[in-house]
């Protein structure tokens, strides 16, 4: 454990101590389906429904943009922030931005933290994993001071294998006392914890145009000495406060910490049919990874309970430092007479690594803000936002000492517009420029996992919204435009041209009486590369790689009268096809190779139940029943095999 664990342990076992034993429902109660507003995407606790992700919304990664926020707060999340301080975490688009503060281009990771305890309480969960191993979490709540401070937080410990039989190991603790006085709310909270075992997922890479075929499923192709070792830490604090009856102010300081204590990775690179690979394994030194951020917002509230006015004035920043290179590898190329076949293990002797300089990167940005939300009762809503940003980014490369510079000054806007044409029938449209992060470069690259500069993203939106009284059905259309990193010549992951996503999304929710909840969501897309990239030399694709052209997800939840209630769910999750190289490859006729569309089922059921004063929730799912093999697309020319079918069982209890 790290030098904070023991503290954090301490205080988290005091405050459960001091719990008394009578409670309430709160993890039990947990069901994403149910309280999911939208299917643009919910998580609470384990579970997720709707189409996008932190890492995947609208075909671009919100979370490796920036656009990452802890109750309205701007966050720079380097490492995992628990599920012991989050209730549940949005991703934000369309409607459901429409009154959000300076909104952003890639949509927005909204995390809401847990609320002030009203009630004293534990909640366990006990995670089974198929493949073995487990999850399990504990969470406790007390207000010990009523109505004026109260202490949230939890411990986890999770000890499991994967698909391909990879195991990791890991544990957090995490402690949030809340304090109210008078108009004000000030909580620090403070998060510890490592994976002490992570070993390398073992990377199919095909930019020659070579799909091989996928391994049995439980066969680990990687080494047994590959074991990551990863610290991961968050502290900080948000306050909100009622400065006057139409003043108010919001904030946060964040500090974020992932340090790599070692790292691994291993790549097949497919050079020929059957599997025919290059092996390599890469092993990297100690890199410190950390970010200080946080953001001050001053909120003017005027107006009637017919015509309501907010006026923002704020400031955001963070600091970023980040260390790469200095990898070891080993190289074992094809040969004929000792083959390495992609899905045959290929076990090599580790050696004593020889690690070089790393490089050394810092990002600092700044923004200045203004901007006004208002609401006219029966009419619409106006949303609009100015920020002047301050970007200066350094690199320090270690092999040679050169360090190099970059700096932008932009103005930054978003501006919507939403008309309730009907008090059920409501249209949008809306623009919005950022400055956001491209993310990491990937494995196989030769700067791999270098900080990529930050560019600028353009999107225009528009969309209707029908509330029908039982659910809620959503359609919009969508265009984002931002640089398109890929490879060039020499390997390096760098800006090439633009890619540009236009699309058009689709949210139905539904709640049917007690018994059907539905959440269904889908999104058709064009996504395309232009620029000089596609013909000059080393020709890109057409298509970026890993971003399909359609995708769905249906979750459902049907409450039965067996059981005293026993609830049936479904999902099915549809993947069209996409490109899985960055380049044409001569052999498939000058084309991407692209892999074939797949669809996932789901079954499951959900009990509650009690034992004694003890609530009880059991949730019991299927994934991927009729254990379809297909790939995932990690990054441009490298693939995972998906999830095959799996058994997981969680057993909530809240006592």
């Amino acid at each position: 454990m790290t030098k904070i664990a023991l503290p954090l342990c301490l205080i988290a076992l005091a405050g459960a101590l001091a719990l008394p034993s009578a409670a309430h429902a709160q993890r039990a109660d947990e069901n994403a389906v149910k309280n999911s507003e939208d299917a643009f995407g919910t998580s609470i606790g384990q579970e997720r429904t709707g189409i996008y992700t932190d890492r995947n919304t609208r075909g671009f990664s919100p979370l490796d943009a920036g656009n990452v926020r802890i109750d309205g707060i701007y966050f720079d999340q380097v490492s995992i922030l628990a599920g012991r301080l989050r209730r549940d975490t949005a991703i934000r688009v369309g409607f459901s931005a429409i009154d959000f503060p300076f909104v952003a281009p890639t949509g927005v990771v909204d995390h809401h933290f847990r609320p002030f305890p009203t009630d004293s309480g534990n909640s366990i969960t006990t995670a089974l994993n198929f493949y073995g191993g487990h999850i399990d979490e504990w969470d406790f709540r007390v207000p010990l001071l009523d109505g004026h401070l109260g202490l949230t937080g939890g411990i986890a410990n999770a000890n499991f294998w994967q698909v391909d039989r990879a195991k990791s190991v890991s544990w957090g603790l995490t402690v949030r006392p809340i304090l109210r006085i008078g108009g004000v709310e000030f909580a620090p909270y403070a998060s510890a914890g490592e994976f002490a075992k992570n070993f390398a997922k073992p990377l199919a890479v095909v930019r020659d145009g070579y799909l091989p075929d996928q391994p049995p499923s439980g066969q680990y192709l990687g080494q047994n000495w590959a074991s990551g070792h990863r610290l991961h830490q968050n502290f900080g604090a948000t306050i909100k406060a009622k400065i006057t009856d139409k003043l108010s102010l919001r904030g946060g300081y964040f500090y974020s910490v992932g340090d790599q204590l070692s790292n691994f990775s291993e790549i097949y690179q497919v050079v020929g049919p059957g599997g025919a690979s290059n092996h390599f394994v890469f092993a990297d030194p100690r890199h410190a990874i950390d970010s200080t951020s946080g953001e001050a917002q001053v909120a003017l509230s005027l107006g009637n309970e017919r015509f309501r006015h907010r006026f923002f004035a704020g400031y955001r920043f963070r600091d970023r430092q980040t260390e790469t290179g200095g990898s070891h590898s080993i190289l074992r190329f094809f040969d004929p007479n000792e083959p390495v076949i992609y899905g045959v293990s290929d076990p090599l002797d580790q050696p004593a690594f020889s690690f070089t300089p790393i490089n050394a990167g810092r990002v600092r940005q700044s923004s200045l803000m203004l901007g006004y939300v208002g609401q006219l009762e029966g009419v619409g809503h106006l949303n609009i936002g100015i920020q002047k940003a301050r970007y200066r980014a350094r690199s320090l490369v270690g092999a040679t000492g050169v360090t190099n510079r970059s700096r932008a000054n932009p103005w930054l806007y978003n501006a919507t517009l939403m008309i309730e044409i009907t008090p059920k029938f409501s249209v949008y449209v809306a623009s919005q420029r950022g400055l956001e992060d491209s993310g990491l470069a990937p494995e196989n690259a030769a700067n791999r996992n270098d900080q990529l500069p930050a560019t600028k993203a353009t999107q225009y939106e528009g969309g209707v919204r029908w509330d029908f009284g039982k659910g809620k059905l959503v359609v919009s259309a969508f265009q984002i435009s931002k640089p398109y990193f890929t490879f060039d010549g020499a390997n390096n992951f760098v800006e090439r041209g633009q890619r540009r996503h236009r699309g058009l999304e689709l949210s139905l929710t539904g709640h049917f009486g007690d018994r059907l909840d539905i959440v269904a969501g889908a999104v058709l897309m064009d996504p395309v590369v232009t620029g000089a990239a596609l013909t000059g030399p080393d020709p890109v694709g057409k298509r970026p790689a890993g971003t399909p052209t359609l995708f769905g997800q249906l979750d459902a939840n049907y409450r039965t009268d067996f059981l005293g209630g026993l609830v049936l769910t479904a999902g099915l999750n549809y993947t069209g096809k996409r490109a899985a190289t960055a380049r044409p490859v001569a052999h498939l006729g000058d084309q991407q190779l692209m892999l074939p569309g797949w669809m996932r089922v789901d079954l499951g059921l959900r009990q509650r139940f009690k034992l004694g004063k003890i609530d009880v929730s059991l949730r019991a799912v299927v994934q991927n029943v009729l254990n379809e093999k297909h790939w995932n697309v990690v990054a441009a020319d490298v693939l995972i095999p998906e999830e095959r079918r799996k058994l997981l069982l969680i057993l909530t209890t809240d006592f």
